[in-house]
């Protein structure tokens, strides 16, 4: 298989370098041939009129639908960057940015967590397109709904919670348009997508895709099997009218190994055939569909969207075999949102409603079949000077229960000389628990319907310094003090928990010129707990944590401009041992801390290579290069072993017409 991808890659990138050279030969010969003026043509009248019937009507011009960014954030990424790097799925995105610590299962298809710039897996919450990623009964977001190769721009921004928006790209070609995109490693591990975008006028487009992904087979009962369909459709009323509708079916079907039999992480094999699953036979089946409809307004052709209606409805289904049980549940969602913005003599106000219904179906694992909430969001924001800009923004929840909760920010964002920009905020917030957390019941765990919200207040910031067009400085970072955080106890049931203090920080250094990309950055996080001698203590409590990264590129044009390479290294280093949290498969729920022993320093290595030639780019990584030197493996999360080292090579081709 390995040298039939090989010979594929091969015959593509010979092909589009004849291409373009039949392309620049064409080009210059045609220059000296000689052509006849339209005034010596001898044509007959009849010809003339059927000339005339032949004429295609002008094309009908239409702007572009343009989506304000929320307030208060920033962009994380967009479709020029995401296009020339391997990511099996959004969250291994995420494991690579400078300000995160990610604790993955060592295969792509499972819900991993990501620790983004101090902020926790249940203080993430992740919308695409009005669609949350959240799942309603664990609260945890799963990154591997994000069709993350349509991604068209990525923003995050800091309140008591972690708030990303993801933008899918839009295709305003009136000819049709289409994408393969392929990955294969060793292993199981596999990613082929298809696309196809076709605009039936100006004003009306259609995107199809399918995308099927393959992993694990480096360890027992790993593997996963998934794949995602998708359609995509859009139409312009007129210049302030848009209508909207997307459909999006991902299903996986995973073996579940429990975590493996660790005993001390140094020592642990790594290997398919020497390691042991905590469960052989555990699997489990996930099935989720969103269905979203909207109408939007925007004010005129040159304005950005400022009104909308969305309706949706999501079908939500797990189930999860193993020896001691078998657990699942069949969760619909129904909600309605609107949402306006307001011009008020330079102050812009944006007012959103969204409303929700969750209903489960059959047996499942929570004693509450049916739940509404009702949450609203109000922002405002002023500048101050021409590159500055004031916010504040005040989110609400309430839920059927009698829970209610809210996160109110005030920030301040801006530049200065075009070299220093900054964003910095500050939240007083009182998070609801979650549905899981207060009405769990199943054979091993339980949930507490009288746990409290966690209060607190959380500061949040990010610096950019540039010191020449070449070098940049910058700094990320978040503290919090909160009480009553949900705690995992001893008894197996759901508590709070006591004072706690956060501290996360991040500090880089970045050269990049149109020869280099150099990046230096330094990670930590700190934990400082009321009550560290308390009995949940060690399934709870996190260490102390520092992560070095380092990367360094080398690009430009070959081949007389026909090519565009990129070649470089990516490093982390993991210098102390520390106590990282772990996956509670049976709860879908990651606890802060694990039974395990402290894991090992570690280092990672990674060689990545991109090439573009023309509508054809080829993407290699060669993931964990070192390993086997100096150490056998490593783990981000306790009791799951990352991958061996493994080569990805990765097709992107688009084709027109």
């Amino acid at each position: 298989m390995k040298k039939f991808v090989a010979l594929h890659i091969g015959f593509l990138l010979m092909s589009a370098s004849l291409f373009a050279q039949v392309s620049d030969s064409t080009a210059v010969d045609s220059v000296n041939v000689e052509t006849t003026s339209p005034d010596s043509l001898q044509t007959k009248p009849n010809d003339s009129l059927a000339q005339k019937k032949k004429e295609k009507p002008k094309p009908e011009d239409v702007s572009p639908w343009r989506e304000s960014n929320p307030v208060g954030s920033h962009v994380i990424t967009n479709d020029s960057l995401m296009r020339w790097q391997i990511w099996p799925n959004w969250g291994d995105f995420q494991a690579y940015r400078n300000d995160v610590i990610s604790f993955r299962q060592g295969t792509n298809g499972r819900v991993d967590a990501y620790h983004i710039n101090g902020y926790e897996p249940l203080e993430q919450e992740f919308e695409m397109e009005g669609i949350s990623l959240n799942n309603p009964i664990t609260g945890l977001a799963n990154f591997n709904l994000v069709p993350h190769r349509k991604i068209g721009l990525a923003t995050e921004s800091y309140g008591g919670n972690y708030y990303s928006d993801i933008k899918l790209r839009d295709y305003y070609i009136v000819k049709p348009i289409s994408y393969l995109n392929y990955d294969e490693a060793g292993g199981a591990y596999r990613n082929l997508e298809f696309l196809v975008s076709q605009n039936f006028t100006e004003r009306t487009n259609l995107e199809l895709s399918y995308w099927d992904r393959r992993g694990g087979g480096y360890y027992p009962n790993s593997s996963i099997n998934g794949s995602q369909v998708f359609g995509k459709v859009y139409h312009h009323l007129n210049e302030q009218f848009l209508i909207r509708g997307m459909y999006m079916r991902n299903q996986f079907t995973n073996d579940e190994p429990f975590g493996y039999v660790v005993g001390d992480p140094v020592t642990f094999p790594f290997s398919e055939f020497g390691s042991a699953p905590q469960s052989s036979n555990g699997n489990s089946k996930l099935t989720r569909w969103d269905l979203i409809g909207g109408i939007y307004h925007r004010k005129d052709s040159s304005s950005v969207e400022d009104a909308g209606l969305e309706l949706s409805i999501s079908k939500n289904m797990k189930n999860l075999r193993f020896s001691g049980d078998t657990l699942g549940w069949d969760l619909r969602t129904l909600n309605a949102d609107v949402f306006k913005s307001f011009n008020l003599g330079g102050i812009l106000l944006r007012a959103e409603v969204g409303a929700q219904n969750h209903s489960l179906e059959g047996a499942s694992t929570l004693s509450e079949s049916s739940w509404s909430e009702l949450n609203g969001e109000l922002s405002a924001s002023y500048n101050l000077f021409r590159s500055s800009r004031i916010y504040g923004i005040a989110n609400m929840d309430n839920r059927n229960d009698g829970s209610f909760g809210y996160d109110v920010t005030g920030g301040l964002k801006g530049e200065l000389f075009e070299r220093f920009t900054a964003g910095v905020s500050a939240s007083s917030f009182s998070r609801i628990p979650t549905m899981q957390a207060m009405y769990w019941e199943s054979k091993n765990y339980t949930g507490n319907p009288d746990l409290e919200n966690e209060t607190g207040i959380s500061a949040a910031g990010k610096i950019d310094f540039k010191l020449t067009p070449t070098i940049t400085f910058g700094a990320s970072g978040r503290y919090k003090i909160s009480d009553n955080s949900t705690f995992l106890s001893q008894d197996s049931s759901f508590i709070n928990s006591g004072k706690i203090d956060h501290l996360a920080g991040t500090v880089y250094g970045r050269f990049e010129n149109h020869l280099f990309e150099i990046e230096s950055s330094g990670t930590l996080q700190q934990f400082n707990y009321d009550d560290q001698d308390a009995p949940s203590a060690v399934l709870n409590q996190q260490d102390q944590i520092v992560w070095l990264r380092n990367s360094a590129f080398v690009k430009g044009y070959v081949f007389d401009r026909a090519a565009y390479l990129k070649i470089g290294v990516k490093t982390l280093l993991s210098p102390l041992y520390y106590s990282a949290r772990t996956f509670n498969t049976e709860l879908g729920y990651w606890q802060g801390n694990s039974t395990y022993q402290e894991l090992p320093s570690f280092f990672r290595l990674d060689g990545e290579l991109s090439a573009r030639v023309r509508g054809i780019m080829v993407v290699l990584r060669w993931e964990n290069a070192l390993d086997g030197l100096g150490q056998a493996g490593y783990f981000e999360s306790a009791g799951f072993p990352m991958p061996p080292r493994r080569l990805i090579v990765g097709i992107r081709a688009q084709f027109r017409n």
